[in-house]
């Protein structure tokens, strides 16, 4: 193990961490083996075919694959970077600033100084209180739009809108700056009032009035996040916030509207989004907002989590359309990368492409959730389950209120062998939302498959109260365990998740109940069916004594998992 100096940069390899004068800096998976491969050749070039060759062994990838890790890590190093790495035409890449050996690991802190940390800032929903109940979706917009803006300013992490509700909320979240702010709206103009809280002391750092008359909505949101991101010490001044502006202003006002419809992850808000956002591109076809916004409903539409309200042939090309376009329109755009990534995670079966697409979107925002979480995903159905906690946590940590990101929380705890830690995560989600039907679902899951049968059984009846296709069939499963037995009512469960499409969930119970065969079906219908959590197929506990059957390699092989695990 060594530690690298180059330019500003020193890289400790065995603590598997980069400062950049004395900061730290986060660099995601392959982009840091790029790097690492860099600094060992100590500015000599380092080939395309080596990079290939280490990277993704007996794995044949696509040009473009390298390129994206490649703009990955550029982006993580920030400023100067283009500078640093020297890009050979068609030949391969190499550092261009001398190469240091430092004697020893304990040589980093010699002169350096501290590691710094990223001021936190966390947003509230502006208050509406004169608006019509029809623009009331304005105050969550904006806000969001806000966070959106700052995405891109180095030194700044932002836990998402509705993470904290008050300054209680927001010192136990650890956050040193709140902003909040109101909405006004008429016909000619749009009026913000907005002011930023420091949070330990509660003091009102600076109060301020945005107007916009005609009305230009997103110069507002810019004008905002551009006086909050110069009010922050850790932030650069001189750097400008992320600006996404359609050609007209109802174009803006429906895609917040379409977004607002995205959270309540129901089927009937989710079509309505769809529709909201095919009228903002009717309007400006080149809104790159908007084609992201679309890649990410369309990713929605086409999840057995929500049941599917389009068929997942028709959904995915189209989030796959929707995202491409975004990223051509504007590649800075994390939330397109991000639906790109998921495509291929969980569609195209495109591993190494997925995991440059995810790793961008986290290196191009690094306080986004979603791409976050679907990155601890990726990691976790790698087996790489450390990368994915930490991943996973980290999301957790900018919106601990998260329902969904506390559940894939408890999916990768579970995948990673931590039960009981994948329960107790499932448990903080029923205490933010306690009739959630997918909550009761999962703890059944794990329950079972520890062999606590009476506490899943619990669980599996909460559940069948919740669904709606379930009806009376709660009473008639309890009272075959109590007088048949756990497997006969067992039996009729797994009937239900048959018929109703729940595929994944049937192989899974059906492996509780010692039907390996039965479950094998199951899970060559969810290949056929390209179901949406098939990405922990090969590191799923229910799964592990299948790992030798043929049948069972069969499935990891068209999952092009085989060489994966």
């Amino acid at each position: 193990m060594s530690v690298y100096a180059f330019g500003p940069f020193i890289l400790d390899t065995a603590g598997r961490r980069l400062t950049r004068d004395g900061q730290r800096m986060a660099v995601p998976g392959k982009a840091w083996q790029i790097l690492l491969m860099l600094a060992e050749a100590g500015g000599r070039l380092v080939s395309h075919d080596t990079f290939r060759a280490r990277l993704w062994p007996n794995i044949v990838v696509e040009d473009r694959t390298l390129t994206v890790h490649m703009s990955t890590l550029r982006k993580a190093l920030g400023d100067g970077s283009a500078s640093l790495i020297e890009t050979v035409s068609r030949e391969g890449y190499r550092l261009a600033a001398p190469v240091r050996v430092l004697p020893e690991a304990g040589a980093q802190a010699e002169g350096a100084l501290p590691i710094a940390t990223a001021k936190t800032l966390a947003v509230r929903p502006f208050s509406t209180p004169e608006l019509a109940e029809a623009d009331r979706y304005l105050g969550v917009g904006i806000a969001d739009a806000v966070t959106t803006a700052l995405s891109g300013v180095a030194g700044v992490t932002i836990s998402p809108v509705d993470a904290v509700d008050d300054l209680a909320g927001a010192r136990s979240l650890g956050v040193e700056h709140l902003l909040e702010g109101s909405v006004q709206r008429s016909a000619e103009r749009l009026r913000v009032e907005v002011r930023l809280i420091e949070v330990a002391s509660g003091r009102t750092e600076w109060s301020e009035r945005f107007d916009q008359a005609p009305m230009d909505p997103s110069a507002l949101q810019d004008a905002i996040a551009a006086r909050v991101a110069t009010s922050l010490p850790q932030s650069s001044a001189d750097q400008d916030v992320q600006s996404y502006r359609p050609r007209a202003a109802e174009a803006y006002f429906l895609q917040l509207e379409a977004r607002a419809h995205l959270k309540p992850f129901t089927r009937l808000p989710l079509i309505k989004a769809l529709t909201l956002f095919e009228q903002a591109l009717a309007i400006d076809p080149d809104y790159a907002m908007a084609h992201a916004g679309l890649a990410s409903t369309y990713l929605l539409m086409a999840s057995t989590a929500m049941l599917r309200p389009l068929q997942v042939d028709e959904a995915m090309p189209m989030a796959r359309r929707h995202a491409q376009r975004a990223i051509a329109l504007d590649e800075g755009l994390a939330e397109a990368w991000a639906a790109l990534g998921r495509v291929k995670m969980e569609y195209d079966w495109d591993w190494d492409g997925a995991e440059a697409d995810l790793a961008h979107a986290v290196a191009l925002n690094a306080s986004s959730v979603e791409a976050l979480g679907t990155y601890g995903q990726f990691l976790s159905a790698m087996g790489r389950h450390d990368e994915a906690i930490d991943a996973m946590e980290q999301a957790q940590r900018l919106d601990p209120r998260s329902v969904e990101t506390l559940q894939h929380l408890a999916i990768v705890y579970w995948m990673a062998g931590h039960a009981e830690q994948a329960l107790e995560a499932v448990g903080e989600s029923l205490k933010i939302l306690p009739a959630s039907t997918r909550a009761h679902y999962g703890r059944m899951m794990i329950l079972d498959q520890l062999g606590r049968r009476d506490e899943a059984m619990a669980e599996r009846l909460t559940t069948l109260r919740g669904l709606a296709v379930a009806e009376g069939l709660a009473e008639h499963v309890e009272g075959l365990a109590r007088t048949k037995g756990w497997r006969e009512a067992m039996i009729v469960w797994i009937g239900l998740l048959e018929r109703t499409n729940r595929w994944e969930g049937a192989a899974q119970q059906c492996m509780a109940a010692g039907e390996s065969s039965r479950a094998l079906d199951a899970l060559e219908h969810c290949v056929k069916a390209r179901t949406t959590y098939l990405c922990f197929t090969a590191q799923n506990p229910y799964f592990r004594p299948l790992h030798n059957n043929p049948r069972f390699q069969d499935i990891l092989r068209a999952l092009k998992l085989d060489v994966r695990t």
